[in-house]
């Protein structure tokens, strides 16, 4: 069964070389970087680029020439999201214009007290909204898997603005476990990605963009768990400086003493999360940075 291995793209050095160039040289200078950067990447990145291909030939059913050039695209987007990224942590938000569709959803949890989990995927570049949704007066706990770079994730707190943006690492002994319980137990909002799982996780099988895939269950076990509302979110590149941000409105998970009865329940969300997930995809395809095989072997 395809899970993610807990593995990320880029080093600190990375960072640091793109925070430089922000703050000295722009942003426009920084996305001309990139053009060799990526290209770079679409030469010597043999795994992710087989698995990126995989998904424009085979599932979005591109052209191999179309498809191979995609992929070049999609490293170049992924770069941009990153410096996108730095630049808005940093303070430079003003830099960038914004549609919101369903903050209103958001602002409902956060004002209601109720806490809850926001459901995103490693698509377009959520990391952002909860710089952006900082009106909203309440805590944002940012869940990240990434067993290799807790470095890199020090040095994007060190380089935050808002402080109400908390990133909560996974850690091998489950000692996020008790941050996670502290947040929805004091009525904060979690922003948790529901397309990848590490090995162990439970998972459900899905249908997603024309083939089988398995997707986690876990986001959903804990809105069940601790009685909190959960919604879909995603923050979507549509310009050089302009983003999108969906959210769905949120929806209770049910929890059940019969065990066959909860895992349909939590199979039931999952199911509606891939289809969310599925219609953002298809408006924005070059923006999932999923580096590794998702769907089920054929």
């Amino acid at each position: 069964m395809p899970s993610w291995k807990g593995k990320s793209r880029g080093n600190v050095l990375g960072y640091k070389i793109f925070v430089f160039t922000l703050k000295h040289l722009g942003l426009s200078f920084a996305y001309f970087i990139l053009i060799f950067v990526a290209f770079y990447y679409f030469l010597f990145s043999k795994k992710s680029s087989e698995s990126t291909y995989y998904y424009f030939h085979k599932i979005l059913k591109y052209s191999p020439l179309k498809a191979k050039w995609s992929v070049y695209k999609n490293y170049f987007v992924f770069g941009q999201i990153l410096l996108d990224k730095i630049a808005i942590l940093g303070g430079l938000k003003g830099k960038f214009s914004y549609n919101f569709d369903g903050e209103n959803y958001l602002r409902e949890m956060a004002q209601g007290k109720t806490g809850g989990i926001i459901v995103n995927a490693h698509i377009g570049n959520f990391e952002i909204a909860g710089q952006l949704l900082e009106r909203l007066n309440t805590k944002i706990n940012v869940l990240m898997l990434d067993a290799e770079h807790q470095n890199i994730k020090k040095y994007l707190s060190d380089v935050m603005v808002n402080r109400d943006v908390n990133i909560i690492a996974i850690q091998n002994d489950f000692s996020h476990i008790i941050p996670i319980s502290e947040a929805l137990i004091n009525k904060e909002l979690i922003a948790m990605a529901g397309d990848r799982f590490i090995e162990e996780s439970k998972v459900v099988e899905v249908d997603f963009m024309g083939k089988k895939a398995m997707f986690p269950t876990g986001p959903f076990y804990l809105a069940a768990r601790f009685g909190v509302p959960v919604t879909f979110a995603f923050a979507m590149k549509e310009t050089k400086t302009h983003y999108h941000f969906y959210a769905s409105a949120p929806e209770t998970v049910k929890r059940y003493r019969d065990p066959e009865k909860q895992e349909q329940e939590l199979e039931h969300f999952a199911k509606k999360y891939a289809k969310e997930f599925e219609r953002i995809l298809r408006m924005y395809p070059n923006q999932w940075f999923n580096y590794y095989q998702f769907w089920k072997e054929e």
